[in-house]
This record gives C-alpha cells, structure tokens and sequence, in this order.
C-alpha cells in the first residue's frame, strides 16, 4: 500500500521566490481570481516555477531518495509533503504522521526549552503523553543533550539544535520521515547516527524520504529514486539505475557553481571535470585505474601562494582520500584572476561505489580560507561483484579501500 503519492503535483513560487502568504495578499488576489473565473479563464500563473507535473508513490515502509542538482526542486517537494507549503496544482498525499527535518532547527521553538519543545511537539502530532514520556529519555540520549535540555533552545549551537530537531522528528513514531540537506551541518559522528536512525525507522516500517547530495548514502539508505532537474522529473526507479543517469547527466553538463550557496569567496570554482590518465573526460573508473581532477577557478585579484586540497568521500563520515597542499608544499606562488589546478592519482586503490570529490583552498599563511570546502564533482568506481552471499552489500556498505588479499585454510 502507498504511503507517499504525489499527482501532477506543480508549484510555482510568487515573484520574489520562495515565501509564504499573507492574509492581506490573499485579499488583495481575491478580485484578480473572480475576474479570471467570470471570464473562463484560470488564474494566470507568475514567478518561479520549482515542480512541474511531478508525480511518484512510495510504498510503506519504503526508503526514497529525492536527487538532482541545487533548485532542482527537491526540498520543495519535501515542504509540500510537510505541509509547510501548498501545491499549486495537482495532490500530494500522505497515510500517517510526517516527521520533517527540513532545515536546522526546524520543528522546534526557539523560546522554549528542549525538553518543552519535545512535548509540545509530541502533542501536535496528537501522541498521548504516556507515550511522550516512555520515549523522553531515549529522544534526550539521542540528541546528547542531557546537561542541556532545560536551556532555551535560542541558546543551543547550531549543532546541538540539529541535534535535537532530528531527535524530536525522528523519534515520536513519524509513519513518514523527511530529511533534507539540514545533516550536512552536523559532525561526522553525529551525522552517522542520522543514517543509523534512518535505517531503523524503515526496518520498524516507517517511510523515509531522503535528500542529499551524498550520492553513497543515497545509494545505501534507499531502494528506489526520482531524479528531478528544474522542476521536471527525469527518471525515477531503483536507486543504482537512477543515481546511474544522474552521474551521465554530469558527465554531459558541469554543475552550474554559480548556484552553489558557500561558492562566494575571494577564489570561487567555476568548473570541475574527471579524467583518465589518458586524458579522457569521463566517471567510471576501474580500481587502482588512475585519475586525473582538473578545477578552474576565478579569484577577485591577484592570489598569493593559495593552497589548494582535495578530499574523496564515499559519503560516510570523513575522507578516503586527501591530497593537500597544506601538506606536500607544492602550492603556486601566485595565480592571476582565472586559473586551473589539476590532480593526478596514479591509482584508486578503492572499491567499487560512488565517490565524492570536494575541494577547499586557503590562503598564503594557511590560515584562512579563500574558498570553503565545495563539492566538485563525482565518479564511480566499478567492477563485476563477488560471489559471496553478502558481496553486494559489502561492495555498497563495506571499507572502502580495495587490497589484495589471500585466504588460507588449514585443517
């Protein structure tokens, strides 16, 4: 049985982008909509168009996962799952309780304390207080948060309220779990306890709607996903075959770095691209292939000695691989407003997955940033499976790092 359906659903932001109503617009569109209907017409549609005549149902118990490039109208679908915003046509349905986590510290109320937040949130989504209780100390013990619960919520961290957001939201039975980029805020630990959680709720039956662009979590934590692109849905079906045409998607277009939000610094990306040792353009490589990474970038003058480091993730808490020029010294002198850098690995000693590659630089005396850590770009690494029982679940979940290796039995 469906728990999630979304039917034609199109959303288009009023001009300015995305914003709420108020009562005195709505008034004020009264006459303009009675005019259009006397006259037989629908309403005429203005400014930003986030979904277009998206639809897709995910079944209970079922891990979904939203994918595509920044506005591409992911975490609007997930508002309008929320209820935080409505479709401005077609459905979108829900069976059951919605816990979101939308943004950091959303769903909790920053003049009240964490342990009123978690009863005023049990009591909105109508749970008896004998359950709100039974669950109090486990939501507490989740989020760490123990010494400061009865703090006002305006004074926690920006981590702590993460933390006791996606606790409350994750904990108080959701039938139905959304998560958006808000994770990507948290510390390595803690955002590996999220996914934890997220495969807990959906082993109890719970649905999960997930979205991120850490593909590697995307492609462990769900089953099936829609790939959207301005608005417009692509493809969805099985994550792998999804995740599939979104890298080939990459590979014929480069992301758009002007839309990335922290892509604002004195030295700012405007291209990332894979290759081969041999020079090719391309995002699927074999393990212990060779690679070569090659970013351009655009500085607002004349950059001394900028030290460029590139990290490689599979999604998961921490890098694989970290190249840096903090470390080996080879950074440039100068460079002038526009230039490139290039990486070469003789070998991808890695097993087979999707990896992320990000990239940060800093200044001459290593001390600031002239550019914040940005996702770059992505590839694969592939090769046929085992034959074990579990190998395909160890080629997604398993260590990362590809050796060689002998069994020897004796008896």
């Amino acid at each position: 049985m469906w728990s999630v359906r979304f039917e034609e659903v199109t959303k288009r932001y009023r001009k300015g982008g995305v914003g709420y109503a108020t009562l005195g617009s709505e008034f004020r569109a009264i006459p303009r909509r009675l005019a259009s209907r006397a006259r037989g017409k629908k309403p005429e549609l203005t400014g930003k168009l986030a979904l277009d005549h998206v639809s897709f149902e995910i079944e209970e118990g079922e891990s979904f996962a939203l994918v595509g490039s920044n506005g591409a109208g992911k975490s609007t679908a997930l508002r309008l799952l929320a209820r935080i915003s409505p479709p401005t046509d077609g459905r979108v349905r829900g069976r059951g309780r919605v816990g979101a986590l939308m943004e950091v510290g959303s769903g909790v109320h920053t003049e009240l304390t964490g342990r009123e937040n978690i009863w005023l949130y049990g009591s909105i989504l109508g749970i008896p207080r004998a359950e709100i209780k039974r669950r109090f100390d486990e939501i507490v013990s989740f989020a760490e948060l123990e010494e400061a619960i009865d703090l006002q919520v305006k004074y926690y961290s920006t981590g702590m309220r993460l933390r006791i957001g996606f606790s409350i939201a994750s904990h108080l039975e959701p039938d139905i779990f959304a998560v958006d980029e808000a994770l990507s805020v948290g510390d390595a630990r803690f955002q590996e306890k999220c996914v934890e959680r997220m495969g807990k709720l959906v082993r109890e039956g719970a649905t999960v709607l997930f979205v991120s662009h850490d593909l590697s979590s995307v492609e462990s934590v769900c089953d099936r996903a829609i790939l959207i692109d301005q608005g417009r849905e692509i493809t969805q079906g099985p994550v792998k075959d999804v995740l599939t045409t979104y890298l080939e998607r990459v590979e014929r277009r480069s992301i758009d770095f002007a839309e990335v939000d922290n892509n604002n610094g004195a030295i700012q990306i405007t291209g990332a691209t894979c290759h081969g040792l041999d020079g090719a353009e391309r995002y699927r490589f074999a393990p212990h292939e060779g690679l070569e990474l090659k970013f351009r970038f655009v500085a607002e003058g004349e950059a001394l000695r900028p030290h460029v480091s590139v990290r490689v993730t599979d999604g998961r808490p921490g890098a694989i691989i970290e190249c840096s020029m903090l470390e080996d010294g080879d950074a440039p002198a100068k460079v002038g407003r526009e230039w490139e850098c290039s990486l070469r690995i003789d070998s991808l000693p890695l097993r087979p997955r999707l990896y992320q590659v990000w990239v940060e630089i800093e200044n001459e005396s290593a001390q600031g940033q002239l550019m914040d850590w940005i996702e770059a770009t992505a590839f694969r690494v592939e090769a046929p499976a085992g034959s074990g029982p579990q190998a395909v679940v160890a080629a997604a979940l398993g260590g990362p790092v590809d050796v060689p290796y002998r069994w020897t039995v004796r008896s």
